[in-house]
């Protein structure tokens, strides 16, 4: 890294369910120190390593969600569970890994998908798995993810987001044919009380629909071969609320969009797709105008 560049933050992810909860921790060891028995680590040198071992430092701490009781409390690196060493500080943890070889950059897993339950890594710590999953701290990138098991639900999904959707939030959706990308949007224009059937707009590409407040333009990019054809149809995306099926050659002309990622929880041929099959849903903010706040927001005062 030059001088003059800056430097990239940590990696500190919170994966929330649709019931607002957070049921996955992870950060990023940033760093790791050979030392030998004898060495203290973190405040008040609480913690003594009786060894020669491994330490890696995590960007993660009590002011991110990791609760100060923590100690001793196991923390997964590369499917391999470490105990925290020492002290949780409010902003990084460090875990003692003995002679494991962790590389910096690699995800340290608190809890959830990849680490310990929730409930198990809480009696570690001594907290409850419901407060571990009512809070997380601000620098928190938050992904909400979760099963939405029909097309009734997937349009109910759908008015959940018109709620909190405004003029110039653009709205990228990507998932196989019959995912429920469709069925997803027909539940946004319900809630945002659009005029017309929302149906794909495959064959002329976008469409707009009036409702009582901003016009809601539908956007189907799959025949859309590059960024220039999309100029091409002079889209009033910052006056509209932009839903894009297929959407991912839109984001080279936005700063900020929402991204909703719908995939199949059964597996088989996309052209063999059964609208009530259950979905894995994952809504990811980029920019500046879908911080983790906003998706919290979401997931939590909808629910």
């Amino acid at each position: 890294m030059s001088a003059d560049q800056p430097r990239r933050a940590p990696r500190r992810v919170a994966t929330i369910d649709l019931a607002g909860r957070v049921v996955r921790l992870a950060g990023e060891v940033v760093s790791t120190k050979r030392v030998p028995a004898g060495h203290g680590v973190s405040y008040g040198w609480e913690h003594v390593t009786t060894r020669e071992t491994t330490l890696a430092l995590v960007a993660l701490g009590y002011a991110d969600g990791v609760p100060r009781s923590a100690a001793g409390a196991p923390v997964t690196v590369d499917a391999v569970p470490h105990p925290i060493a020492g002290r949780v500080a409010m902003d990084q943890v460090v875990l003692d890994i003995g002679d494991a070889v962790v590389a910096p950059g690699a995800e340290a897993v608190v809890w959830g998908a990849g680490g310990e339950e929730v409930a198990a890594w809480g009696a570690a710590a001594g907290v409850s798995a419901r407060l571990l999953e009512a809070f997380v701290g601000p620098r928190v990138d938050a992904i909400v993810e979760d099963v939405v098991v029909d097309a009734d639900a997937m349009e109910a999904l759908g008015r959940r987001l018109a709620g909190i959707l405004e003029a110039g939030d653009v709205v990228v959706l990507t998932g196989e044919l019959g995912a429920g990308k469709t069925t997803l949007t027909r539940g946004i224009g319900d809630g945002l009380g659009a005029v017309g059937t929302v149906q794909s707009p495959t064959f002329v590409i976008a469409r707009t629909h009036r409702t009582a407040t901003v016009p809601l333009l539908h956007v189907d990019a799959y025949r859309l071969g590059d960024e220039a054809e999309l100029d091409d149809l002079d889209l009033d995306v910052d006056a509209s609320i932009t839903i894009a099926e297929w959407g991912l050659p839109l984001v080279h002309a936005v700063d900020t969009w929402l991204h909703v990622e719908i995939e199949r929880t059964i597996g088989g041929d996309a052209g063999e797709a059964d609208a009530d099959e259950p979905r894995t849903v994952r809504l990811t903010g980029h920019g500046d105008r879908w911080p983790a706040s906003r998706l919290l927001a979401f997931a939590r005062e909808t629910a």
